[in-house]
C-alpha cells in the first residue's frame, strides 16, 4: 500500500503525533491507529480525504507521493512547495508577499516588448503608497509612492496620479481598494468626486461646496468649519479595472 508509506512520510515531515493528526483530521485515535497500522486495506474515500486534509496534503499527493499538478516539477521547485508547505501561517505570508512583488516585476519585464499596431501601449503612473480615506480620513503623502504600469487609454492618459481606496464610505459605484485616476488640480465643481485634505487628513468625497458628501447613505456628510483648512489634490476621472 503505497499511500500508506505517503502518509507515514508526511505524518513525519510534519511532526504530528497519531492524536494530533486525530484532532487534525477529525478521524477517531482509533480508527487512524488501525490505517496506519495497515489493519484497513480498503479505507472510504471520505476518511481518506479527511486524513489529506489533515496532513494539509492534496489527496494525490497523499495517494500517490506527487499532485497532478506537481508532476512536471523540477526537482528545486518541488523542494520549495514542500517547505512552504511545512510554514506557519506568518511565513506563507511573508512568502507569498515576496512571490507576488517577484511576479509583478517579471510580469512588468515581460510587457516590453517590440511595439506594433496590436501591441497595447503601457504607461508609467505615480501611486500613492497611503490610501484617500473613504470612511475616516488619512493622511495623503506628497513623497511615498510607487511607479506602477498601465494600459494607456484616453483615461489613464489623462491621469496625472494614482490612489487607493480605504474604507466603504463610496460604496456601492467604489469599494475599499480599488486604484482612483486623478487628474492633479486644486478645485472641482461642484457635484464631483475628488481628493481632499481636511485639516491635514486625506478624503475621498463628493464635493458640496460647503462640505463633502459619502455616496454611502450610512456616512454623514463632512461639513466645513470657519476655520478648517481644505485642499483639493485632484479630480477623479475613474478607476483601474480589477
Amino acid at each position: 500500500m503505497d499511500w500508506l508509506e505517503n502518509v507515514k512520510k508526511l505524518k513525519k515531515e510534519k511532526g504530528l503525533t497519531n492524536e494530533a493528526l486525530s484532532q487534525r483530521c477529525g478521524i477517531s485515535v482509533g480508527t487512524l491507529n488501525k490505517l496506519l497500522a495497515g489493519a484497513t486495506t480498503d479505507p472510504k474515500l471520505s476518511t481518506l480525504t479527511l486524513l489529506a486534509k489533515g496532513l494539509d496534503a492534496g489527496l494525490d499527493e497523499m495517494l500517490y507521493g506527487k499532485s497532478s499538478g506537481e508532476k512536471n516539477l523540477s526537482g528545486d521547485e518541488a523542494e520549495i512547495i514542500r517547505k512552504y508547505r511545512q510554514l506557519d501561517a506568518s511565513g506563507r505570508e511573508t512568502a507569498g508577499y515576496i512571490i507576488n512583488k517577484e511576479y509583478q516585476r517579471t510580469l512588468l519585464q515581460s510587457q516590453t516588448v517590440p511595439f506594433s499596431l496590436d501591441t497595447p501601449r503601457i504607461r508609467s503612473l505615480r501611486l500613492y503608497n497611503i490610501a484617500a480615506s473613504a470612511g475616516t480620513g488619512s493622511y495623503l503623502s506628497e513623497s511615498g509612492y510607487t511607479d506602477i504600469s498601465v494600459y494607456s487609454n484616453p483615461t489613464t492618459d489623462a491621469a496625472d496620479f494614482a490612489i487607493k481606496v480605504s474604507g466603504n464610505s463610496m460604496m456601492p459605484k467604489y469599494n475599499d481598494g480599488d486604484i482612483l485616476l486623478v487628474v492633479k488640480t486644486d478645485e472641482v465643481d461642484l457635484g464631483e468626486l475628488g481628493i481632499f485634505s481636511l485639516n491635514g487628513e486625506s478624503y475621498f468625497k463628493k464635493f458640496g461646496g460647503d462640505r463633502l458628501i459619502s455616496l454611502n447613505p450610512d456616512y454623514s456628510d463632512i461639513p466645513f468649519a470657519t476655520h478648517d483648512d481644505i485642499k483639493c489634490f485632484g479630480k477623479v476621472i475613474g478607476r483601474l479595472k480589477r
